[in-house]
């Protein structure tokens, strides 16, 4: 567990006068542990005494749970006549009865929706619907609301976690090598995106990488123009003069990376390169501003007014960036023009600016992933950028 997440944790249970916290949504269980579970079934249990214990189904693979953590086991998947999660809740009340911590409130999230999916990603795991009351009552002081505290965890990356999102980066970004190398080739746009992720699946296996995806959406000439209301890829053939977007999101372990680029099937117009100019000098009129303690709305607005200084006013449809990294969209404040927060050092936003219209023949948008450092920031996601996958641009 790194060191600096598990001080603020202990200062969060110290100042909320908490018994204990309860870990059990995947990105939790990354973001605590770097352990990504495969069922989405594991509950951690950490008490303001002692060690923290990991309860894990039986069914969970040893080779993906983490070290320096105690781990025990629960009948989860075998049909032996008990009730796997009545064994959990108990085993849960007995270690904090073993501490003297039954008589304090424990914390958790509540909300069973919104979170990363687990290794199983083909289906939400199967908890059960009173899971939230059943975790409450694990304690004789109960559930107790810990004021969103938990959910600003998510805002601080540690430099576990940043080493963690530059192996993400890494895979995302020979992802979009294979976008810009097969782009001109006539496939459709189901077959790119296949293509962009079997690459990445590829990884599984090698380089120490036991769990890599990609959600790759590719769309092409009029259906770009939608790319700033929604993201899907259909078997529309890509053809020459068609601008060609590809939404990714890159999860390789539980740290995911959240990016867009835009390429030209053909001949690059003078239409074409505005709209690219204005959307990467938007980033550029982003950037400049970004450091900690400024306020989310303010960086929106110079990429905004960039956009529109440029002729494209109208056609940037949605907010600038959101944050990322535990999660495809991590909880907290996006960053658009009614965003009432403020960037700190430790977080990773997106950068996305884009410009969409039928009239212009299509849409264009470049994401990239941000980590906010003391001083200023740090691209994560270095990869082409370009409207040929060359230096156009840079």
């Amino acid at each position: 567990m790194d060191p600096k997440r598990k001080a603020t944790v202990e200062e969060l249970m110290r100042r909320r006068r908490l018994a204990a916290l309860l870990f059990w949504r995947p990105d939790e269980l990354v973001m605590m542990l770097g352990y990504m579970p495969l069922w989405g079934v594991s509950v951690l249990l950490y008490p303001a005494d002692g060690e923290a214990v990991l309860f894990v189904p039986e069914l969970e693979p040893e080779d993906i749970l983490p070290a320096g953590v105690e781990v025990r086991r629960y009948p989860w998947g075998v049909l032996d006549g008990r009730d796997p999660w009545e064994v959990l809740y108990r085993a849960i009340k007995d270690e904090l009865r073993k501490r003297d911590l039954s008589n304090g409130a424990v914390s958790f999230t509540r909300n069973i929706g919104g979170s990363a999916p687990c290794r199983m990603s083909g289906e939400q795991p199967p908890l059960p619907a009173d899971l939230a009351e059943q975790l409450g009552r694990v304690s004789d002081g109960g559930w107790k609301d810990a004021g969103g505290e938990l959910l600003r965890l998510y805002e601080q990356k540690t430099a576990t976690d940043v080493a963690a999102l530059e192996k993400t980066h890494r895979v995302a970004a020979r992802a979009v090598e294979v976008f810009y190398e097969e782009v001109e080739k006539g496939h459709t746009e189901a077959f790119l995106s296949a293509l962009i992720e079997a690459t990445v699946q590829e990884v599984n296996g090698r380089a120490g990488i036991s769990f890599a995806k990609a959600w790759p959406m590719v769309q092409s000439g009029r259906n770009s123009a939608d790319a700033g209301r929604f993201n899907r890829s259909t078997h529309k053939i890509i053809a020459s003069g068609d601008l060609v977007v590809l939404e990714m999101g890159v999860c390789v372990e539980g740290y995911w990376a959240d990016i867009t680029r835009t390429a030209v099937a053909g001949e690059i117009t003078d239409l074409n390169r505005r709209m690219y100019d204005a959307v990467i000098g938007a980033q550029r009129a982003a950037y400049a501003l970004i450091r900690p303690g400024i306020a989310m709305r303010e960086v929106d607005k110079a990429a905004r007014d960039y956009i529109d200084d440029c002729g494209f006013a109208g056609y940037f449809p949605h907010a600038l960036g959101h944050q990322t990294g535990f999660r495809y969209h991590d909880p907290g404040e996006a960053l658009s023009p009614f965003s009432t927060g403020v960037l700190r050092e430790g977080m990773v936003i997106t950068i996305e600016p884009g410009i969409y219209g039928e009239a212009l023949g299509g849409g264009l948008r470049v994401e990239d992933n941000i980590l906010i450092t003391a001083d200023g920031y740090r691209i994560l996601s270095a990869s082409h950028r370009e409207l040929k996958g060359e230096n156009y641009g840079n």
